[in-house]
């Protein structure tokens, strides 16, 4: 007797063009993004974005995290968003976590920001007096700074509110990448290579990261749309996502009301958002990971990444794809078999899992591990 794996159904294969309004409602095609340009393609301001083999175009999510240690994360991040650089093409990133990014614990606040290709002096001192003249009023200071790419690194001293401090920067057109004692994030339009040999990430080490390889499909290609999304207004906090919220603004509304802000229009800066919040409010990333499953529609798949832990989150339908290895020293995670086959060559003696529908996981880098299946259920936010 054979026996079917799930899924018992697939679909049929879908055609290359959609009718543009689908798009204007706010439903992914896989196949029309937004163009800053209102002409070509095939609807006043859309372009077509070519399907791949059988109607799969999306992005591709990778991660890993060492257990009771470090390890070349910056290394392993480049080899898994470069195994699946198939899945998507217009951009890439990293977020790296590590106690040496911080050098010193919660002493030095390391903030991520983008300036122009090939800064001028007069540019970076410009970003430097802007954050100097807020941070004195806290009583901070800026302790070091380097340029790498269109990235100005700046190690400050500072007690105060980060999501104060961010959004003051947002008022003097200071746009803001990554701020944490032990998060980086390097992101670019390009491939996971070209981005190494701009920023040089592959040398950090560190105890957990994710990574992202991005098909633009719902914003425009541009570096701050880039993935990993940093929680704006938050510390330490970071997701790479792979699909679509179709309840994006009912929940953006719901946290602008509680005071937050946005930088951009895409629905996974809100998935980063929603982690900080009830993270802050103190609920434990496994339990905000399975409330997730329940306050969020559409499909997807996301990874988030805080200083202790590294976890995901599958949808009730997953259609987004995701596997992943758990060995003895780490767990590794990508969108397919082959981003991990680009990080671990020799796996015929390793177990390839893939999360049912409705999960959620964690794993934290002193060695624990919890997953859960949800059962349908409705509830709605606070």
């Amino acid at each position: 007797m054979r026996i079917l794996s799930w899924p018992l159904i697939r679909t049929r294969r879908r055609p290359s063009f959609r009718w543009p309004p689908t798009a204007l409602w706010g439903m992914s095609t896989g196949f029309c993004r937004p163009s800053p340009q209102l002409f070509g393609g095939v609807w006043p301001g859309w372009q077509v974005v070519k399907s791949t083999k059988g109607g799969k175009a999306m992005c591709g999510i990778a991660g890993v995290l060492y257990k009771k240690g470090s390890g070349p994360v910056g290394e392993d991040l480049k080899r898994l968003v470069y195994g699946i650089r198939h899945r998507g093409r217009d951009s890439s990133g990293v977020a790296i976590f590590s106690s040496n990014n911080g050098a010193g614990g919660n002493e030095r606040l390391l903030i991520h920001v983008r300036v122009g290709s090939n800064p001028s002096p007069q540019e970076i001192d410009a970003v430097l007096s802007t954050l100097e003249g807020l941070l004195e009023e806290e009583g901070g200071e800026i302790l070091d700074h380097r340029v790498a790419g269109t990235i100005l690194g700046i190690g400050v001293q500072y007690s105060g509110s980060v999501r104060k401090l961010c959004y003051r920067l947002d008022r003097y057109k200071v746009q803001t990448i990554s701020i944490g004692y032990e998060l980086v994030i390097y992101k670019d339009l390009g491939t996971a290579d070209r981005l190494d040999v701009v920023y040089h990430y592959s040398r950090v080490e560190g105890t957990h990261g994710i990574g992202h390889a991005r098909l633009a499909t719902e914003s425009m290609v541009s570096p701050d749309r880039a993935h990993p999304f940093w929680a704006y207004g938050f510390a330490d906090i970071a997701i790479v996502h792979n699909g679509q919220l179709t309840n994006y603004w009912k929940l953006r509304r719901h946290f602008e009301r509680k005071g937050y802000r946005f930088r951009t229009d895409n629905d996974s800066e809100l998935i980063a958002i929603y982690n900080a919040h009830y993270l802050e409010k103190g609920m434990k990333l496994q339990d905000v990971l399975e409330q997730s499953l329940l306050d969020l529609d559409g499909t997807y798949t996301f990874l988030v990444a805080t200083p202790g832990e590294l976890g995901f989150v599958r949808d009730k339908l997953a259609a987004k794809p995701l596997v992943y290895v758990d060995t003895a020293d780490r767990v590794v995670l990508a969108s397919e078999e082959i981003g991990l086959r680009a990080l671990l060559p020799d796996m015929e003696s390793m177990t390839v899992e893939e999360p049912l529908p409705r999960t959620a996981a964690t794993w934290s880098i002193d060695g624990g591990r919890q997953l859960s299946r949800l059962t349908y259920r409705a509830v709605g936010m606070e």
